[in-house]
């Protein structure tokens, strides 16, 4: 008796422990008769499900299989379940040959006792579990309060599933709702690309036109601009490709824009492609365009900048920056003058000048076999090679005037109307290695911050205007003058002070006046500054 009262609550606990886990179960019936039956080995065991005047076999082990197909259905006016049904309550029956409620069904099976509880939900019977054995007297009241137990734990989980069961169905109906409406706008969304692609494609070439405003914004009188200039005349008027070569800043674009606009195709697309700002996927559709359907959200075709080019010029920024794989489909691209949309399987044949430009040394890009030789070749029919700000110097007055006077750089905030002359020698002094681009980014904050009206010596930001003393001021030999140290130590604490002299003063543990005084020794401020200063420190005494 004490080995079945175990048994008995290892049944209990272990449906306590898997009963949730069977929810979505399409086997649900089955492994739950499964595991009464491993611990019991009865005769029989049965569950029943109850459909208004019937009841239906869902799960089985034992003597019945075989004979009894899941699916057979009863009345419920037959049987020891069926007046479990209708009574809502349980049955125990140890000689069923006497019982007056068994019903044999005509099978070839020995049961002589039989045991049925009813799975209740809101008092009213929903399924029934049945347990027979061959032997009569074989059940008692423990069994009988353990199968209500394992009842009552069945009905809680029936009833769950059954509520799993309608939110999986109305999520089920939900998204397939949520589908087919995102269809219809897809399909929607498509039919409005369709219409709009050739409006797209007219659009985008009339974006990459050329504007009216022809102003080429080359400005400089030196020879080494002028040669280029010269050289650049020349070249427009032919079909020849161009490679454009030098540092940043140098003013690249502005030469491949004058190389059209002195060409016969001025009237005509100039398209401009940075090289270097897209990956190798993104460029590729970029330049070549791809069809619909041909990769995950191509919902469209989309015409490339090649294509969009046609009849002008395709200038490719930074071309140096190019993979391998699509230098290949470019040059494949140069040769035969055609190229394959991503996905397509028509080639398309354009007319396109292409303009290329890069920072970089090709030639030793090559030779390590970081640029494809033959497409090398194939660039440079012509090389045009900008001369670095610094071996032009003698174009930085109109620079600066060019860049001062007009209101794209730095905005139209105020008109400056004295520059200091030695500000101009600052700036042929310094090498200048971000070469026009910087020289402009210097002008326009001076535009911004000088004050009435008149950019000073002291404006200039302190790295152009001592550049030399900037670099040496990490340096230091055992030989070095006294004098030497304290003045690159002083440089360096002013330059980490960012100009203010007040600071440099306190961190120097000397007074503003000697900070002055010395500064005027360097060069670095007017005499009038240091008597200024030297006054306001009387009266402050």
């Amino acid at each position: 008796m004490v080995q079945k009262h175990a048994v008995q609550l290892r049944l209990l606990n272990e449906l306590s422990m898997k009963l949730q886990s069977l929810l979505d179960s399409e086997d649900f019936y089955q492994e739950i008769v499964n595991i009464i039956q491993n611990h019991f080995s009865y005769y029989s065991i049965n569950i029943w499900s109850v459909e208004g005047r019937a009841y239906t076999l869902q799960a089985q082990a034992g003597a019945h299989r075989g004979h009894l197909q899941i699916g057979h259905s009863l009345s419920i006016d037959r049987g020891i379940t069926g007046a479990v049904i209708r009574s809502r309550k349980a049955y125990l029956s140890n000689d069923v040959t006497r019982d007056p409620h068994y019903t044999d069904l005509s099978l070839p099976v020995n049961t002589r006792s039989e045991l049925c509880v009813p799975i209740l939900k809101n008092d009213a019977v929903f399924a029934t579990l049945n347990v027979e054995s061959d032997q009569p007297g074989a059940f008692d009241q423990d069994d009988l309060i353990t199968l209500e137990a394992v009842a009552s734990q069945l009905a809680v989980v029936m009833a769950n599933r059954r509520i799993y069961g309608e939110a999986q169905s109305f999520n089920k109906k939900l998204q397939q709702a949520v589908e087919e409406k995102t269809l219809e706008l897809r399909k929607a969304h498509e039919r409005i690309l369709e219409q709009q692609r050739l409006l797209q494609k007219e659009n985008k070439a009339l974006k990459t036109l050329v504007s009216n405003d022809k102003t080429m914004d080359i400005v400089g009188a030196s020879p080494a601009v002028l040669n280029v200039l010269s050289m650049v005349d020349k070249i427009a008027p032919t079909h020849a490709t161009v490679l454009i070569q030098g540092e940043s800043g140098t003013g690249k674009e502005l030469i491949a824009r004058r190389l059209h606009l002195k060409s016969e195709r001025e009237n005509k697309p100039y398209v401009t492609v940075n090289c270097g700002a897209l990956q190798e996927s993104l460029l590729e559709s970029e330049l070549f365009g791809h069809e619909k359907g041909s990769f995950t959200g191509a919902i469209a075709q989309k015409t490339g900048l090649c294509e969009t080019a046609d009849g002008g010029t395709l200038f490719l920024d930074e071309i140096g920056e190019m993979s391998l794989g699509i230098q290949a489909k470019l040059l494949r691209f140069l040769q035969e003058g055609e190229f394959y949309r991503i996905g397509g399987k028509r080639p398309i044949k354009v007319n396109v000048r292409v303009i290329s430009a890069t920072n970089r040394d090709l030639e030793r890009e090559v030779k390590e076999n970081r640029f494809r030789e033959d497409l090398f070749y194939r660039l440079n029919t012509i090389t045009l090679r900008m001369p670095p700000l610094r071996k032009r110097k003698e174009d930085i007055p109109m620079l600066v005037e060019f860049f001062l006077k007009n209101s794209r750089f730095g905005g139209p905030s105020q008109q400056i109307k004295r520059i200091d002359p030695r500000v101009m020698d600052v700036f042929q002094n310094y090498d200048w290695p971000g070469n026009i681009r910087e020289l402009q980014n210097t002008i326009e904050r001076l535009k911004i911050l000088a004050e009435n009206n008149e950019i000073k010596l002291e404006d200039i930001p302190f790295g152009i205007r001592m550049p030399k003393a900037r670099a040496e001021s990490h340096d230091f030999t055992i030989d070095m003058p006294l004098e030497e140290v304290e003045k690159n130590h002083i440089l360096r604490t002013l330059a980490y002070n960012h100009g203010n002299k007040t600071k440099t003063a306190q961190s120097l543990g000397i007074t503003i006046k000697t900070l002055y005084n010395k500064l005027h020794r360097y060069g670095l401020v007017q005499a009038t500054q240091s008597a200024q200063c030297e006054n306001a420190e009387s009266l402050h005494a």
